[in-house]
């Protein structure tokens, strides 16, 4: 018996495969600032599935996903085959069932990481077996993210005792990127003060400045303080468009005191009694002022209980001595008494006006306040 054999033709199957992204995105930002990415994917893991979807002209098998129908999935880091597979030991990955893979490792932003997918699928209608492959590539952006503010140590007022043991004072500017401090090396700053009706720069020829033009914290000293207004401006190095201010105005402040005379010697007279001294007391609520002709201009003045009577100017500064034989010991009762007034701060000495030198130094002087 003759035979003949028939055969079953299929249609070609139309198979596509492509990697679904779930979880984040195939793109990061990196702030340059603090170097947080955004996403995180060693917090938030990024995962790639693959989707094999089938097409049968010959309706034959069902349309649509078939992913679950991938065999021999392999993972590349590259480009093709011949890169790194990626493996259960491999770090920053997690294997998964027909072919997913779980991202869990940043990536920089000079250094984008490429992925090659490789699985194979198996025609039921024919045994065929397909091989089909994708890539991805992994990328990261760095971007700068400024909520920009500062402020300084000091009040928008801020009064400068000169009873202080310290003779410096420190002011201080902090820049904020939001709630994060922007590191010293980052940042520029530059003190400025008052010079009539505009602002310039601090520098060694003004007699309060210390030390710490272009850093954060300005060092002035108290002696030369009055009413200075003190200016910082300020800007990020990577945001220079965007400047920031913040100033005060530092005046020198005696507080709350009160002065006294107080006869040290020959306040009963005797016949041997030979000088009389008298020392100007300033009592302050911390106690009294050590030195107090430093801070204040002292007149002592000689006077009698005599209505009317006359008042002489006897000396200055903190104690006078002067013979016996100057208090009339008959018939009037001798008063001493003062006039005081507070010093300014030390000011520049001029001549024809130009600064005073003596001995290379600037020649200094403080002035009775009005």
């Amino acid at each position: 018996m003759k035979t003949a054999s028939a055969y079953i033709l299929y249609q070609p199957l139309s198979v596509s495969l492509s990697l679904e992204v779930a979880g984040g995105s195939l793109n990061q930002n990196r702030n340059g600032l603090t170097g947080e990415y955004e996403p995180d994917r060693t917090l938030f893991p990024l995962m790639l599935r693959p989707r094999l979807m089938l097409t049968d002209p010959d309706g034959l098998l069902d349309q649509g996903d078939h992913s679950s129908d991938l065999i021999d999935t392999r993972w590349y880091i590259g480009s093709d085959e011949s890169g790194e597979r990626i493996t259960a030991q491999t770090e920053g990955f997690v294997l998964g069932s027909y072919g997913v893979l779980t991202v869990k490792r940043n990536v920089e932003p000079s250094q984008p990481l490429t992925l090659f997918f490789s699985c194979a699928f198996i025609d039921p209608r024919t045994g065929k077996t397909f091989r089909k492959t994708c890539t991805t590539t992994l990328s990261s952006v760095t971007s700068l993210q400024f909520n920009l503010s500062m402020e300084i140590d000091a009040a928008l007022k801020m009064a400068v005792s000169p009873f202080r043991n310290n003779q410096t004072r420190k002011i201080t500017a902090t820049m904020h990127n939001g709630t994060e401090v922007v590191e010293d090396g980052d940042a520029v700053y530059l003190w400025q003060v008052r010079d009539g009706t505009s602002f310039r720069s601090i520098t060694e020829d003004d007699l309060f400045y210390v030390s710490g033009q272009n850093t954060r914290t300005l060092t002035i000293d108290r002696s030369f303080i009055d009413r200075e207004t003190i200016r910082v401006t300020a800007y990020h190095k990577s945001h220079q468009e965007q400047k920031l201010y913040a100033q005060t105005r530092v005046f020198r402040w005696y507080g709350q005191w009160d002065e006294r005379e107080t006869i040290v010697r020959g306040r009963f007279i005797r016949p041997d009694t030979s000088e009389i001294e008298v020392r100007a007391v300033i009592d302050t609520p911390k106690g009294q002022v050590v030195s107090p002709a430093d801070y204040y201009d002292i007149t002592h003045i000689k006077t009698t209980n005599e209505a009317g009577a006359r008042q002489d100017v006897i000396g200055y500064g903190e104690k006078v001595v002067l013979p016996a034989a100057h208090v009339n010991r008959k018939d009037a009762i001798t008063v001493f008494g003062i006039d005081v007034k507070e010093l300014t701060a030390l000011r520049a000495c001029t001549v024809g006006g130009k600064i005073a030198m003596l001995n290379g130094k600037i020649m200094t002087i403080r002035i009775p306040k009005k």
